[in-house]
């Protein structure tokens, strides 16, 4: 069987998990892949059996609108497709038009949004109940079937491709660990329902701290229900702890800590105070910001007045202390996962 396209994609995929953020790092590994097997659209997420058909717990669409998972919510529980791939893992399997087609639910949202053919791959996670899954489709109604070559190739390249995802998280976490130990900060992923997928491990110690009696794995239900109801505020916990949440393929990336006197600078303060900390002139910060030397100084006694301090030495320390960033080596040390199989590479 010769996989040459793959294998060269594999050097691609592998490079990316260590240089992306989790941010992008889906779209970009979809891209590679589409080199190789032609797709127009995707799915990449995590699902769950739920009382009614499945619960979706993460959610990453390559070239789908916002309006196909609504829609997919709609019809959950007539999602045959979802039932073949959960009790079939490990495995690819191919969905031409019939059985896209197969259930009315199915029919509707197919129909909604013109896929044709689909790919599909399921590994479970190891709590052997949620499952990660990769669909590829093709849309238009004159699109032509996935081949067996296309088929054989998903099923090598899948455990790559988780392999990949679980790299790329806990390569994001590794990278900020030791900027996150300077500030007095810690960072997680997290799905949905608010379970841990991947954690710097001081991050379990924030938490303990609002929580003593909570004991790890999924969060708290008082910090999930305050998670959902400030999708994209920062949030203060009790103790004095605060946490920002935003989205990063698919997952939510939680970074917990103690305020930062920066917190009280504008963005453009905070570039000009970066500037100064990097020994940059006047003139060298106008040019980097756009702004005028003149304005430059303007912001500069305002960023004294914020932070009560003098002069440039005590900026420098305080930039220094709290928004230190370092190139980190990936030695995937001091991070925990509660959601990753680790093994799942290794196996058939």
């Amino acid at each position: 069987m010769d996989f040459t396209p793959g294998n060269a994609l594999l050097t691609d995929l592998y490079q990316t998990a260590v240089t992306a953020s989790p941010r992008v790092f889906q779209q970009e590994a979809l891209k590679h892949l589409e080199r190789v097997i032609g797709f127009d659209r995707a799915w990449w997420g995590i699902m769950s059996p739920g009382k009614a058909g499945f619960d979706l717990l993460s959610s990453y669409r390559y070239e789908l609108p916002l309006a196909f998972e609504e829609h997919w919510h709609a019809v959950k529980n007539d999602d045959a497709l979802a039932h073949d791939v959960h009790v079939q893992p490990r495995t690819t399997v191919h969905f031409n038009r019939q059985a896209l087609h197969s259930t009315p639910g199915l029919a509707d949202l197919n129909t909604g949004h013109d896929l044709s053919q689909a790919l599909c791959t399921s590994v479970f996670l190891p709590d052997c109940t949620s499952f990660l899954f990769i669909s590829l489709f093709r849309s238009g109604s004159h699109a032509h079937a996935f081949e067996a070559g296309d088929i054989r190739l998903k099923q090598w390249l899948t455990p790559h491709l988780y392999s990949c995802w679980r790299t790329n998280l806990l390569a994001d976490i590794e990278r900020t660990r030791l900027p996150n130990k300077w500030q007095g900060k810690a960072s997680a992923y997290v799905d949905r329902r608010g379970s841990i997928v991947y954690a710097d491990s001081a991050f379990a110690e924030f938490v303990s701290q609002a929580w003593p009696s909570w004991r790890g794995g999924r969060l708290p239900h008082a910090l999930v229900d305050m998670l959902v109801s400030n999708p994209v505020s920062s949030i203060q916990l009790p103790i004095g702890i605060y946490l920002n949440q935003q989205q990063a393929g698919g997952l939510t990336r939680l970074d917990i800590g103690r305020p930062s006197p920066l917190d009280k600078l504008s963005r453009r303060e905070r570039e000009v105070a970066r500037g100064f900390a990097q020994a940059h002139s006047y003139k060298e910060i106008a040019v980097e910001t756009g702004l005028s030397p003149a304005t430059v100084r303007h912001y500069l006694r305002g960023i004294y007045a914020k932070l009560a301090i003098n002069d440039k030495a005590e900026l420098v320390r305080l930039v220094t202390r709290h928004e230190l960033e370092f190139e980190v080596p990936i030695a995937m040390k001091g991070a925990y996962s509660y959601g990753l199989d680790m093994d799942y590479l290794g196996k058939g």
